[in-house]
């Protein structure tokens, strides 16, 4: 990912409602699409992060006891 791209990724993750309705309803499919790339690519980073953490980490079982709460 490039700055480019983090730059739009840090937009759509940060803008507000009706900012991002505007963006919405101003851009083209391919824009939208290009945005669900930045976030498919970013949140594959962040879970290839969580993979990297886990290893540093002998005792999960307290956290994991915490986000079964949140878990459907």
């Amino acid at each position: 990912m490039n700055d480019r791209d983090k730059a739009n990724l840090d937009f759509l993750l940060n803008a507000d409602f009706d900012t991002l309705v505007d963006w919405f309803n101003k851009v083209s499919a391919d824009d939208v699409d290009y945005a669900m790339e930045l976030m498919a690519a970013a949140k594959a980073e962040l879970a290839l992060r969580i993979v990297e953490l886990d290893d540093y980490v002998e005792d999960v079982s307290d956290a994991a006891a915490v986000l079964d709460k949140f878990r459907i």
